[in-house]
């Protein structure tokens, strides 16, 4: 069980670093470095989705409990990112003032305030399944895959953190408030992942399907809604490449450890 806390809590602790890059390195807001990881971890995203969550799922339980889990997912956090658009209005995007030159047109350099609240509430959505899949895949794959899996969220995780933080700092939210929303979601991370290794290990192969599933189906939705067009914004048609690069990158930790 305290393997399975760890993992869940490293896999979710990029959140964390990435606030710190930002807050270390001010120049990780500029456009082509938060494309750059934008699109990177995109491409690490849809590998996990893939290879280590939709795959194992199927490999565990078939079509169908994979297929209500990731709609499961999808139209969780959809649902809530609806709910919360209806009952606030649009929001200007976030612009250094020190980038603008006057009479320059408005131009996004990262996440818009509206971007960073989906992401994190994103974060938080596909934090529960996510976490619990981490502790599952300690019962159904290899130590190796597990490991795989937390690398991939790590990394995807850490482009999604430095888009957040820099709105985050930009908007004028101290650094010690952001790293406390971080920290809420790593532990989190800890509680779930430990949950799933040991409350879910008798469950059916279905329930720890749809359970994976669902983390896929919400990842899936941050990726396309939210971290893509951040990528293609900042660094145009160099965002493809780059996310290739990042899928590649997180499909080898699979298949280097035997995933």
């Amino acid at each position: 069980m305290l393997e399975a806390a760890l993992f869940g809590a490293l896999a979710q602790s990029a959140l964390l670093v990435g606030a710190l890059l930002v807050w270390k390195f001010p120049k990780l807001k500029n456009p082509m470095y938060v494309g750059g990881l934008m699109a990177f971890g995109a491409g690490a995203v849809i590998s996990a989705v893939s290879i280590d969550l939709v795959a194992v799922s199927y490999d565990e339980a078939g079509a169908g409990p994979t297929a209500i889990g990731i709609a499961i997912g999808c139209l969780i956090y959809f649902g809530i990112i609806a709910l919360i658009e209806r009952s606030t209005h649009a929001e200007a995007p976030i612009i250094e003032p020190d980038l603008v030159a006057p009479g320059a047109p408005v131009v996004t350099h990262g996440a818009t305030k509206k971007e960073a609240r989906n992401m994190t509430i994103g974060m938080v959505i596909d934090g529960v399944p996510e976490s619990v899949a981490i502790g599952l895949t300690l019962h159904t794959a290899t130590v190796g895959a597990s490991a795989a899996l937390v690398g991939s969220i790590f990394i995807a995780a850490i482009p999604e953190a430095i888009g957040i933080a820099a709105a985050l700092l930009a908007g004028g939210i101290v650094l010690g408030k952001i790293l406390l929303r971080f920290s809420f979601i790593v532990v989190i991370g800890a509680v779930f992942s430990a949950l799933g290794y040991t409350l879910l290990y008798n469950a059916s192969d279905a329930t720890q399907a749809i359970i994976q599933s669902i983390a896929a189906g919400a990842l899936l939705v941050v990726v396309i809604n939210e971290m893509i067009p951040i990528a293609v914004r900042n660094i145009k048609h160099w965002a493809g490449i780059i996310g290739v690069a990042g899928f590649v990158f997180s499909a080898g930790l699979t298949w280097a450890t035997g995933g």
